[in-house]
């Protein structure tokens, strides 16, 4: 077919000069028919927040090696579809009526760099003022059927269980009520119902980040496979008691999102709302939270979270960050001037983005690179300059390769590890200024002297002198007990069991300074409380987030985490007392530990290398470090971090846990900032 032939878009409207423009683009008006017909539309200019009612379709667009195999008529004149989009118009099109439609694919001119910046943007709206989003999970498979039903009858449980009513008629449910319900409420559903539902879950849809904007901003969504439709978030629902019965932590599964996206929908969460309206989390949760997913164009990891994180919806979040959580009314206050002083502009100046930080602008034709180190090196300027940021960095291979620089998150690379949320202060001190790390080079306004190149203060603590093989554990809780003796072993060179009467450090025994540093610590045991609490109320426990872990912020003697271990230790005694026939304590709070224990392991132990440095301190570091690699703080910095020297700069390998609680909890730090002793304050040059 002649490129002359092929339909050309009509540009929208030019933004204006001065003040906000109309969020113009494009409705599809998808002409009836049938079969094999061919398919026709019409395209129409409209401003999205006054449009007439129209339905906005939320699909992935199929691997890029998909050739078109059909085309769309435009007008007359021909566009080519991919197939996933080919069998979702068949889907969709009416016997006899025009159906109004958004479509990314048809409704953007794909081929407009400039075009496709300025509808990111308006993707939140154009999802927002959509009567209804179709979610186009794909075409039918053996027990798609029963997985629907299944999802129905799941997500009236959960109606039964709701946990907003829960916290207002006070207490948790029994355990055994729960499994009682949810036994008689499925009793009649076929026994291989759970795995189709499993395998809905398993589609691509699940794991596409510009899904999750299109269905968080979305009034009324709906689930669509053929023509099987349910209520979008009724499906969402029957994954948290889909979790319970596969009982595995996953990391590459993006679980933990979808149940965050669900719990925010529910009309009576109190649990990590936001205080902004459409938003789910900060910029940085969400890019952790959205690493399982996956985006064609790396940039999208980024641009796709715009539309539904704090800092992206309300731009002077961006600038006016606190540490801890507690936002004073002065401060509340100071973002609401500051937010109607945007406004203001935005509708009236000649910047329509007043106040958005350019690291936080669309931009299409900036190199991926360039947008990945930009954002990394704002999210450590902006006040109150904390390195959360670089507790993200989790190399896949050896750092310093691939044109990124070592202390730049891969965001687009899926989870290998678990982040540990700013749980510990090992760079912060007592009476610290507003501006926590020491930053260099790199102003506010205008470009550092040397972009590539972190500079940042801190001090020398050790250096690693062996690791153990890296943590790959596979589902089942027999395999992590034996991964975790075969590390003790390959560190100490000595059994794990029977118990070794070696000391630690600090004077406790040494296999429990190991197990706490396996679960970091106490935030291990406020994981593993949680999952255990999950398993026990059939899923309905809120998702693990930073809120589970604020009451134990300040319990730094806490020892919920050496009495686990301590548990764990005991159950692997009697297990080899027993010859292997004895796998539990028959005790229900003694198993519960030792569930809390191996949950929290496996959460922070996997895909990362226990290690002891040349003074005798034993933690769990990335899994690109090695032997000879230093165990550093960086001041502003929650962890301790491995660096390795390469000639006159170092390489960030990433963070780390040491059982170690006088510098896990900044004693060190604050007598080195004080001038009372300790290490010597060094500048690390990054690349």
């Amino acid at each position: 077919m002649a490129q002359s032939d092929a339909y050309q878009y009509q540009p929208l409207p030019p933004t204006l000069e001065r003040g906000r423009s109309p969020p113009y683009t494009r409705l599809l008006y998808l002409s009836p028919g049938s079969g094999d017909e061919p398919f026709e539309a019409s395209l129409d200019v409209v401003d999205v927040t006054k449009a007439p009612p129209y339905e906005a379709l939320s699909y992935t667009w199929g691997p890029p090696s998909d050739a078109p195999r059909d085309y769309i008529w435009v007008q007359g004149c021909p566009l080519p579809i991919k197939p996933s989009l080919e069998n979702a118009l068949r889907a969709l099109r009416l016997p006899s009526e025009t159906r109004p439609l958004w479509i990314d694919a048809l409704c953007i001119d794909q081929s407009n760099l400039d075009e496709r910046a300025r509808q990111v943007q308006y993707m939140r709206l154009v999802y927002k003022f959509a009567y209804r989003v179709v979610v186009w999970l794909g075409l039918k498979t053996p027990g798609t059927h029963e997985a629907f039903q299944a999802a129905e009858r799941l997500a009236r449980i959960r109606d039964r269980l709701d946990p907003a009513n829960r916290r207002v008629n006070g207490g948790e449910p029994d355990p055994d009520m729960v499994q009682g319900l949810i036994a008689s409420m499925t009793e009649d559903l076929p026994e291989t119902s759970m795995i189709h539902l499993y395998e809905v879950f398993q589609r691509e849809y699940f794991s596409r980040c510009w899904c999750v904007q299109e269905v968080v901003a979305s009034s009324q969504a709906t689930a669509k496979i053929e023509e099987l439709e349910m209520s979008f978030f009724d499906l969402l629902s029957s994954l948290l008691i889909l979790s319970r019965w596969k009982a595995e932590i996953a990391l590459d599964r993006p679980w933990e999102l979808w149940q965050k996206i669900l719990m925010t929908r529910q009309p009576n969460n109190t649990i990590g709302n936001s205080e902004t309206e459409g938003s789910i989390g900060s910029f940085l949760y969400l890019l952790e939270l959205t690493r399982t997913l996956q985006a064609t164009d790396s940039r999208d990891k980024i641009f796709a979270l715009l539309g539904i994180c704090d800092e992206g919806l309300n731009p002077v979040l961006a600038l006016t960050q606190v540490t801890g959580g507690d936002v004073s009314w002065r401060l509340r206050l100071i973002r609401r001037g500051l937010k109607k002083v945007a406004d203001f502009m935005s509708e009236h100046g000649t910047k329509e983005d007043f106040g958005r930080p350019m690291a936080m602008r669309p931009d299409y034709r900036k190199d991926a690179v360039l947008v990945y180190r930009d954002l990394t090196r704002f999210l450590i300027r902006r006040q109150p300059r904390v390195l959360d940021v670089l507790e993200h960095v989790s190399h896949i291979e050896q750092p310093g390769t691939g044109g990124y620089p070592s202390w730049v998150p891969k965001w687009f690379e899926r989870r290998s590890c678990m982040v540990m949320k700013g749980a510990f202060f090992a760079g912060f001190w007592e009476g610290r200024p507003p501006y926590i790390a020491d930053l260099r080079d790199s102003p506010m306004h205008g470009e550092s002297l040397r972009p590539d190149v972190l500079s940042l203060g801190g001090y020398h603590v050790d250096v690693v002198s062996r690791t153990g093989e890296p943590f790959e554990f596979v589902s089942g809780y027999q395999n992590v007990m034996t991964a975790i003796s075969r590390s003790f072993l390959e560190l100490f060179e000595m059994p794990f069991i029977p118990r070794p009467r070696t000391r630690y450090r600090d004077g406790s025994p040494l296999d429990v300074a190991y197990c706490k540093a396996l679960m970091a610590g106490f935030l291990g045991a406020a994981v593993g409380r949680s999952h255990l609490l999950t398993l026990q109320h059939g899923g309905f426990t809120p998702v693990f987030d930073r809120s589970v872990i604020k009451p134990l912020v300040s319990m730094e003697k806490d020892r919920s985490a050496e009495e686990m271990a301590e548990v764990f230790l005991g159950l692997l005694a009697l297990i080899v007392e027993s010859g292997g026939t004895r796998l539990e304590y028959g005790d229900g709070e003694r198993d519960g530990k030792v569930q809390m224990f191996l949950a929290a392991a496996a959460t922070y132990a996997s895909n990362r290398r226990a290690f002891m440095t040349g003074d005798g301190r034993v933690g769990i570091g990335p899994r690109m470090m090695r032997p000879g690699d230093e165990l550093v703080v960086l001041f502003g910095g929650h962890l301790p971090f491995i660096v390795r020297r390469r000639g006159d700069h170092h390489l960030l390998i990433g963070s780390c846990f040491v059982s170690d609680d006088e510098l896990m909890w900044g004693k060190i730090t604050d007598v080195v900032k004080r001038g009372r002793g300790g290490p010597p304050t060094v500048v690390y040059d990054f690349r």
